[in-house]
């Protein structure tokens, strides 16, 4: 037997009013035609909802029970189309982000606090420090629903905005040499052994063709993947980095950044799968966006343009930092 949710709210109506025409005036219908429904129900339902008199509207026992189930089977579907409009809107529902390297610290934190108030009702799941590799790789393994990445070269099945570019600074170990500096040249690196990030890495790539214009290439001391790792690492005192602008947000003891002349950059992007572009990644593209901003130094020409998938499938790249 199925009840018609009208049919629910006619009888929650009148049970609540126990007077049929304010439960008709309340409903905005004629009172012939509320009690008529009301009788075509009992006679569904094959038992007496309703004892009436001249003055009085009571409820019998089985009217008393199917009033208690109307009312939270009522709530639960007005409930359900909030939550669906909610969804709909992007403003409901998981979402999984991933952020690159030094991003991490700042601009994950930003957007984290913005999208708590823009849309409390989105279950966010975070995961940072990230390589750009792992980050496609999440992404295509659906692990993760969109990321803040350093775009380098198209994969194909992911979508791609880049943002703009973020310039590198230079992490020193407080009482170093190059502290005293306010601004270190290419050449002046160029003679130091650095701490990086591994070779395969983006912001290695920019630092080598850097460093490239001096006739020299970079002299590692150490390597690591991580941001964290790599300023704990200069804290030590084993060398000098080059880091993304972002990495300043990591206030780590023992450690003072400079500026770099001509300092190399890179380009930050979204990335998503083609072809889920949801309200929800919608909303969200557009809150990194809007806190990216703040950190990049020059915004993409069409910060709007977005790159889908490539003709040909690139290969699969290496693990790298960032």
């Amino acid at each position: 037997m199925m009840l018609e949710t009208r049919q629910l709210q006619y009888f929650a109506t009148v049970a609540e009013e126990r007077h049929f025409g304010k439960a008709a005036e309340r409903l905005k219908l004629a009172q012939p035609y509320l009690s008529q429904q009301i009788r075509k129900l009992e006679r569904q339902l094959g038992t007496t909802l309703l004892n009436r008199t001249t003055r009085t509207v009571a409820l019998t026992s089985a009217g008393s029970h199917l009033l208690e189930q109307a009312r939270r089977v009522l709530s639960e579907l007005d409930t359900l189309g909030t939550e669906v409009q909610l969804i709909g809107a992007g403003l409901k529902g998981p979402l999984r982000l991933g952020f690159t390297g030094s991003t991490t610290y700042g601009v994950m934190p930003q957007v984290v606090r913005r999208t708590a108030m823009a849309a409390p009702n989105l279950q966010l799941g975070v995961s940072g420090e990230m390589t750009t590799p792992r980050l496609v790789s999440q992404l295509l393994e659906r692990s993760i629903d969109i990321a803040l990445l350093r775009y380098s070269s198209p994969m194909k099945g992911l979508s791609y905005q880049v943002l703009g570019h973020e310039t590198c600074i230079l992490a020193v170990p407080t009482g170093s040499p190059l502290d005293d500096l306010e601004s270190i040249t290419a050449a002046e690196l160029a003679e130091t052994p650095l701490v990086g990030y591994p070779e395969n890495s983006v912001v290695s790539a920019v630092t080598t063709a850097f460093l490239s214009e001096q006739s020299a290439s970079p002299d590692y001391s150490i390597r690591a993947s991580e941001t964290s790792t790599l300023m704990s690492l200069v804290a030590a005192g084993l060398g000098p980095a080059i880091v993304p602008r972002t990495a300043t947000a990591l206030e780590i003891p023992g450690v003072h950044f400079r500026e770099i002349a001509e300092a190399p950059r890179t380009e930050l992007a979204l990335a998503w799968r083609t072809n889920e572009e949801t309200q929800t990644v919608t909303r969200m593209a557009r809150i990194i966006t809007e806190v990216t901003s703040d950190v990049i130094d020059e915004e993409a020409t069409d910060p709007a343009e977005t790159l889908t998938d490539p003709v040909d499938t690139p290969a699969e790249p290496k693990e790298n930092a960032s």
